[in-house]
C-alpha cells in the first residue's frame, strides 16, 4: 500500500531542490506529479523520468486518475511525493477523492493579478478560494521554499493576501 509522505505545489515540478532536498524529506520511493496536461503527454513523462534521482520512479497521472488510483489502493507501494504544478490541480484531486492531510507552497509563480504573499509564492483570488476550500476539507496548508528557511501558515498568507 503507498504511503502519501508529502505533497507540494511547486510550478517547476522536478528541479533541484525536489530532488536533493524535499524528496529526501518525504523518504520518497516515488514521485507522482498530478496534472492534468501533463499526464497526456507521454514525452514529457519520459523527461520527467530522467530528471528524476535514481532509486526514484516517476508517474504523471491526471487529477482524476490520481485520485481513482488513490480510492482504489492502485497507487503503488512506499512512500509517495505528490507534486502539483497549481493549486487548482489539487483542488480538483481532492474533490475526486484524493485524501490529503497536508500541503505544501513553495512555488507559485508571480504573473499578472497575483500577489506576492511569501518568497516565491503569489496568489490570486482563485488561488485563495481553492486553499480556503481545501482547509476547511481538513487539509494543513503550509508555504515554504526550502527546508533550511522558516515557513508561513495558510492564516497568515492570507492577513497578507488580504492587506
Amino acid at each position: 500500500m503507498a504511503n502519501i509522505t508529502f505533497a507540494r505545489v511547486d510550478h517547476r515540478l522536478i528541479h533541484g531542490q525536489v530532488i536533493t532536498k524535499w524528496s529526501k524529506i518525504a523518504r520518497a520511493q516515488k514521485i507522482l506529479i498530478v496534472d492534468d496536461i501533463l499526464g497526456q503527454d507521454s514525452f514529457m513523462v519520459d523527461i520527467y523520468k530522467m530528471a528524476a534521482p535514481s532509486g526514484i520512479d516517476v508517474d504523471i497521472k491526471s487529477a482524476q486518475a490520481a485520485a481513482d488510483a488513490y480510492k482504489a489502493d492502485d497507487l503503488g507501494d512506499g512512500n509517495i511525493f505528490l507534486l502539483f504544478k497549481s493549486i487548482q490541480m489539487v483542488r480538483k484531486a481532492v474533490d475526486a477523492g484524493l485524501e490529503l492531510k497536508a500541503l505544501q507552497l513553495g512555488g507559485v509563480p508571480s504573473e499578472s493579478g497575483r500577489k506576492i504573499v511569501f518568497q516565491a509564492v503569489a496568489l490570486n483570488d482563485e488561488d485563495v478560494a481553492d486553499l480556503t476550500h481545501l482547509a476547511e476539507a481538513g487539509v494543513d496548508i503550509t508555504l515554504q521554499v526550502v527546508p533550511e528557511e522558516s515557513g508561513m501558515t495558510l492564516a497568515e498568507a492570507l492577513k497578507k493576501y488580504n492587506s
